[in-house]
């Protein structure tokens, strides 16, 4: 049936893809063993969203979140709010319960999905959130009315469609590292995300023969957009599990015979040590790539030596994320060593510019920042007007990265100006732990670094002047910062000195603590 006539076709990609190919599997949930077709993708979001509509009240700009592992109910989300003109609010399920409130204080979701293993977190954060609905995922238990089961049991549902929609109405809010204590929401409309699919789809030129095992999260730009969401615009097909494992990964792309697969380095370099590496069947793979953090060389030379086209990729919550990428599948082995360190060309539709701190282009060879623009960049941060000025500016985002570009056209991205490092994927920013770190009593200074680590690229290190005459070991300190942040945020070493590195006028010089202490050990030096 067609969505009523006055129904705009933005967001509604599910029916206009089931028009297409209505019989084709579209996604698989490896957790749960079942598969779907493209036509029960579009039923489903369309059971889902007229029960947002109809039980809820849930329409057009209102936030509904989820807290949940990779899942076929995130997909029927995603595609419901592009029918209703909600916005999707996926949450990171390694988030504290304290973060998790202050982001619902802050987006005002007027409803929750969250899956049954993040139940105690769910619990507390009902006494701190205002919340009006929750509803769990995963197996039937107790009053269906709490359950996801009052949505998939609804008969089938009349299409759903948003009147008056806009390519700029927001589509989804999706969270970035915050250098103040929470992330920020960065605000992805429906042109945002459309663009993000058509420029994948043509740069990677990415068709209905294609699949991928989604490698990232989908509270992240990256699980979303790259692959998920272009795939299902083309046709293809996405596989889903709720955890990594590099096992899995392994026999995932041998039995179901995946083409394309995009991780973090970490996520290579894990499936890389198991032993079933070097055996396995990779035939079908058209291309891997890594993008979030450096790829040391020697990850990527595995690969290589299997034959299998391996390059790197740069992207960006607040301007894609689909930003560079190598052309793996059309490079000779080669080339891809030659341009190892490089992180690809723009995709089609992003515009590129590399510019001094005066926001005139260099030269090609020289640093300067990174910035973009195009259809596909987002449209600033929720609630956050200072900080979208300082990252728009006149229809470009401000990366804070330094790169440079070579003859051939490829871009290098040598150093940060923004004070983060970057740990299994995820965006950390020291401030927000050095602010929890400065709520120990017995601490007097502090600066947190990144430095090397071989599993997950970087990881933060501490550095710590206490108190005249006080005494703490590291376990307490590790212990005060579990209980407020993320385990990824949580710094792996701690370096005691008497006093942290500070310039003239007593402020403290991060990248000096850098040069003295970046080093991934733990050091006593008082």
């Amino acid at each position: 049936m067609n969505p009523s006539p006055e129904s705009a076709w933005i967001g509604n990609y599910s029916y206009f893809r089931a028009r297409t190919s209505p019989g084709k599997v579209a996604l698989t949930d490896l957790d749960d063993g079942r598969s779907f077709t493209y036509r029960q993708l579009d039923e489903r979001s369309n059971r889902l969203a007229s029960f947002l509509r109809d039980e809820w009240g849930i329409g057009r700009g209102d936030r509904f979140a989820f807290l949940s592992r990779n899942r076929v109910e995130l997909v029927d989300a995603l595609f419901a709010a592009g029918k209703l003109g909600a916005i999707l609010v996926p949450y990171n399920v390694r988030l504290s319960v304290d973060e998790l409130a202050a982001l619902v204080a802050d987006e005002g979701p007027r409803a929750l999905f969250y899956e049954e293993c993040f139940e105690q977190t769910v619990a507390q954060l009902r006494g701190k959130a205002n919340i009006e609905r929750y509803l769990r995922l995963g197996e039937r238990r107790g009053s269906p009315a709490d359950e996801y089961a009052a949505v998939e049991s609804r008969p089938r549902a009349e299409p759903v469609s948003c009147p008056g929609l806009s390519e700029d109405d927001i589509f989804m809010l999706i969270h970035t590292g915050g250098t103040t204590g929470i992330p920020k929401a960065a605000m992805l409309s429906h042109r945002c995300v459309l663009f993000n699919a058509l420029s994948e789809i043509v740069t990677w030129r990415l068709t209905d023969a294609d699949s991928s095992h989604i490698l990232l999260p989908l509270f992240h730009t990256g699980g979303w957009n790259l692959l998920t969401i272009p795939l299902l615009v083309a046709g293809g097909r996405v596989i889903l599990n709720r955890q990594f494992d590099p096992k899995q990964s392994i026999e995932v792309i041998q039995r179901e015979r995946t083409t394309t697969v995009f991780g973090a380095a970490t996520i290579f370099r894990m499936i890389q040590e198991r032993p079933e590496f070097e055996k396995a069947d990779f035939s079908s793979v058209r291309w891997m790539m890594a993008g979030a953090a450096p790829t040391p060389i020697q990850v990527m030379e595995a690969y290589w030596k299997r034959e299998i086209p391996f390059a790197l990729g740069y992207g960006m919550t607040e301007a894609g994320p689909n930003n560079l990428s190598a052309p793996a599948d059309q490079m000779s082995f080669g080339q891809m060593r030659e341009k190892f360190a490089s992180v690809g060309k723009p995709f089609f539709f992003a515009q590129m510019r590399i510019v001094d701190d005066e926001g005139r282009d260099v030269p090609a060879g020289q640093n300067g920042e990174l910035i973009w623009s195009g259809p596909q960049i987002f449209s600033g941060y929720w609630n956050k007007p200072e900080a979208t000025r300082e990252t728009l500016r006149e229809g470009w985002v401000y990366t804070g990265d330094i790169a440079a570009q070579d003859a051939d056209g490829f871009v290098y991205i040598v150093g940060r100006k923004k004070n983060m490092y970057i740990s299994g994927g995820e965006n950390v920013f020291p401030p927000e732990i050095e602010k929890v770190l400065y709520e120990i009593p017995e601490i007097h200074e502090v600066c947190v670094i990144g430095v090397p680590d071989e599993k997950w690229g970087e990881v933060g290190k501490a550095v710590v002047a206490l108190k005249p005459g006080a005494s703490i070991d590291k376990a307490r300190i590790l212990a005060a910062l579990q209980a407020k942040l993320a385990k990824y945020k949580v710094p792996k070493y701690l370096a005691f000195v008497k006093a942290v590195p500070k310039n003239s006028v007593g402020k403290i010089v991060s990248s000096e603590a850098q040069k003295l202490y970046g080093k991934p050990v733990d050091e006593d030096l008082r």
